[in-house]
């Protein structure tokens, strides 16, 4: 079934040309932004091979993003995190091991010939070797020795290298399997009638004729976190623009937006301000960044979407990460950094508890490229034409 020949990408490598019917499973259980930058990889295996069956397995979190996508002939779901919470009560233990090897078995009866481990992490390497995928891929020296469970190997790669696109990484596996590729191409999930009817009902008291601004101001790391009062005073300065600006963020949220909201100015306001945080889940945002003018928001989930989706502009927002590395695909797109010593750490936390990176990007640095991307007018601080 398989044979070989020589191709080039970033080392030397042999390409394994597959049959017209490869059966392919892609790991990649999270996160949000990870699972959108690994679409490309998905894209181009099924545009080299358009008979092959391919699966994905991701985690529960991340699941919403894939379902229903029109290139993953079956999607497989882990239940890592229920399961380890169910393991601190011996009682459960019985039913977490029953609902393992009910996956395990799932995975064997695709019997996929080739795995591609896109995360390199131990509890990604194993489910290959566990549904004993007989073509096992993944990268050299990945941490947790999870290359110990592959059969075939791609040459390492720095997993910090700030030069080096996650989505270009990422896409080796696609070379490695004899694809060639000029661009990457995001193929996402068609949006529900439910999606569109839920966006349409929450935009229905908005005035059409604004341009839509998305803001995202949230993710898991603490250090990646703009100052609350840095994304208020930019909603201060977006309102006096004549758009609307829809904030979104999970329920966990909540409080966090009030508090930014607390402190926009209470002056009087051109454009409009739609608080959405906690109303929308992962599907929403894909029929929400359909009709987004212009996102802003930090290195996370949401950011990534919107690159996906197609969203004509963003901003991005980078502190402890690499823009070049994680940043929105397209000449269209910019991102706003510091240019201090110590970036990118990478760090959940700040090690040296500045916070500098997030601190020194200012307002007046985003509403610059706001207007500038929008093509409105500039207006200073007062609100006043300049």
């Amino acid at each position: 079934m398989l044979s070989t020949e020589v191709m080039t990408f970033h080392m030397p490598f042999v390409a394994r040309q597959l049959d017209s019917t490869p059966r392919i499973l892609i790991v990649r259980l999270s996160a949000h932004g990870d699972v959108i930058h690994t679409l490309p990889l998905l894209s181009a295996l099924k545009k080299r091979y358009p008979q092959a069956y391919v699966g994905w397995l991701v985690e529960e979190s991340a699941a919403p993003l894939l379902i229903n996508h029109p290139l993953i002939d079956r999607l497989h779901v882990s239940s890592r995190k229920r399961w380890l919470k169910l393991a601190k009560n011996p009682l459960n233990w019985p039913k977490a091991l029953v609902e393992l090897r009910a996956l395990i078995q799932e995975l064997r009866h695709e019997k996929y010939e080739v795995s591609l481990d896109v995360q390199g992490l131990l509890k990604s390497a194993m489910w290959p070797f566990l549904a004993q995928i007989p073509h096992r891929y993944g990268f050299l020296n990945t941490r947790e020795f999870g290359d110990l469970f592959y059969t075939d190997t791609l040459p390492y790669h720095d997993l910090k290298n700030p030069n080096l696109p996650v989505v270009e990484r990422f896409l080796d596996f696609a070379r490695a399997l004899g694809c060639q590729i000029h661009t990457p191409e995001f193929v996402i999930p068609p949006s529900s009638e439910t999606s569109r009817q839920k966006v349409a009902n929450l935009l229905s008291t908005s005035a059409p004729d604004l341009p839509l601004v998305a803001i995202a101001p949230f993710t898991r790391w603490a250090s990646k976190h703009w100052l609350p009062e840095a994304w208020s005073q930019l909603l201060t300065d977006l309102l006096r623009l004549p758009v609307r600006v829809v904030i979104i963020g999970s329920p966990q949220d909540a409080s966090a937006t009030q508090a930014i909201l607390n402190q926009v100015s209470n002056e009087p306001k051109t454009g409009e301000l739609l608080n959405w945080v906690g109303q929308t889940d992962w599907p929403d945002l894909y029929a929400l960044f359909q009709q987004t003018r212009l996102m802003i928001g930090l290195d996370s989930g949401p950011l990534h979407v919107a690159n996906a989706v197609g969203t004509p502009v963003i901003i991005g927002l980078y502190g402890p990460t690499a823009s070049g590395r994680t940043g929105p695909i397209g000449p269209q797109h910019v991102t706003l950094s510091t240019a201090l010593p110590c970036q990118p750490c990478y760090a959940h936390e700040c090690p040296i508890k500045t916070h500098d990176c997030m601190r020194q990007l200012t307002p007046i640095a985003v509403m610059a490229m706001v207007r500038q991307q929008l093509g409105l007018s500039a207006v200073a601080e007062s609100g006043c034409p300049v």
